[in-house]
C-alpha cells in the first residue's frame, strides 16, 4: 500500500523526499510526502528483497529515510567520448537505483560536439571531431533521454561549455575563434564579437526548448588555458579598449556577465563551474559546481 501524506512524524517539513517504509507479515506499507518520496521507498524495497531459488523474500523492517544532501549528482561527459543512448539510459537507471537525483549532461568539448543542432548543423559535421567522429546525439534522442530521466525521478541539467572548451565550434566555424594556443589550438570563443554572443544565445536558446530543467550549466573553466592569445587579438583589444579593460581577464568577466544575462532571459538559472567565482558573478542566483579540491 503507497499513501501520500501532508506530513511524516520525525521528517524535517522542507524535505519533500521522505518517506517511511514498513515491511511486516501483514504487508508492505510505504508513506511519503511526494511522489518522488515514494519511488525512492521502492528504490530502497528493491534493495531488501532477495532471491532465494525461485522465491523472493524481504525481511521485516520500519525505515524511516530522507536524503542529507538535496543535490546527488553525477556528471557524464560525452564531449570527449561518445556513448550510446543505452549505455547513458543503463547508467541513469543504476543512478535512480541508489538514489542519485541529478544526471549533469557534458555535451561539448575540444574533441566534438554531440548535441544535434538544427541552426548550426556544422558543428555536428564529423570533420569537427577529433574523437568517435559523427557520433552526436539527436534532437530525438536529447527527448528521450529527458523523458526517461524524468521516469526515474532523475533531473537532466545539460552543459554546454564556453567560452573555453570551444575546440570543436571553432573549427565548424572558425569566425568565431579567439584562438589558444599550441597545446590548446582555437581552445576560446572570440569574447570581442558580437557574433559570438549571437550564436551562443541562439545556442542556448535552442537547447533550453529541449531540456525542461530549471538549470542551464555554461562551464566556464579552464579559460586561462587559451586566453594567452587574447593579448593581441584585435577584436578583444578593441573591447578592452572600448570598455576601459586593462587585462584579458577583465574581458572573461565582460564574457561571462553578458551570458549570464542571457541565460536568466532564458528563463534558466544559471549554473557554472568554481572559476566562475573569480569572475564577480551574482552568487545569490547562481549554482556553482566545484570541480578543483583545493
Amino acid at each position: 500500500e503507497v499513501s501520500l501524506v501532508d506530513k511524516l512524524d520525525g521528517i524535517p517539513l522542507n524535505s519533500e523526499e521522505a518517506y517511511q517504509l514498513s515491511v511486516s507479515s501483514r504487508g508492505i506499507t510505504i508513506r511519503a510526502v511526494s511522489e518522488q518520496g515514494a519511488y525512492w521507498a521502492i528504490q530502497t524495497l528493491r534493495q531488501l528483497t532477495e532471491r532465494q531459488g525461485k522465491r523472493y523474500s524481504i525481511q521485516g523492517c520500519e525505515i524511516t529515510d530522507w536524503p542529507a544532501f538535496r543535490i546527488r549528482g553525477f556528471m557524464q561527459d560525452v564531449g570527449r567520448s561518445y556513448i550510446s543512448m543505452e549505455e547513458l539510459k543503463r547508467e541513469i537507471e543504476v543512478l535512480s537505483r541508489y538514489k542519485m537525483n541529478v544526471f549533469h549532461w557534458h555535451l561539448t568539448e575540444n574533441q566534438a560536439w554531440r548535441l544535434e543542432s538544427k541552426i548550426f548543423p556544422m558543428l555536428n559535421d564529423s570533420c569537427n571531431m577529433s574523437r568517435m567522429p559523427g557520433k552526436y546525439y539527436t534532437i530525438e534522442d536529447a527527448k528521450e533521454l529527458v523523458r526517461f530521466c524524468k521516469e526515474h525521478n532523475v533531473l537532466l541539467i545539460p552543459e554546454i561549455d564556453m567560452p573555453g572548451h570551444a575546440t570543436a565550434a571553432n573549427i565548424a566555424y572558425p569566425e568565431l575563434s579567439g584562438g589558444g594556443t599550441p597545446e590548446h589550438p582555437d581552445f576560446t570563443f572570440n569574447v570581442g564579437k558580437e557574433e559570438v554572443y549571437t550564436f551562443l544565445t541562439n545556442v542556448l536558446r535552442e537547447v533550453t526548448t529541449l531540456f525542461p530543467s530549471p538549470y542551464l550549466h555554461i562551464g566556464g573553466d579552464e579559460v586561462s588555458f587559451g586566453i594567452k592569445a587574447w593579448e593581441t587579438d584585435p577584436y578583444i583589444q578593441a573591447l578592452m579598449k572600448r570598455e576601459g579593460m586593462t587585462k584579458v581577464k577583465e574581458a572573461e568577466r565582460y564574457f561571462m556577465h553578458r551570458m549570464t544575462d542571457t541565460v536568466r532571459h532564458l528563463g534558466k538559472v544559471l549554473v557554472g563551474w568554481d572559476e566562475l567565482l573569480d569572475l564577480n558573478v551574482d552568487t545569490a542566483r547562481t549554482v556553482i559546481f566545484w570541480w578543483r579540491h583545493d
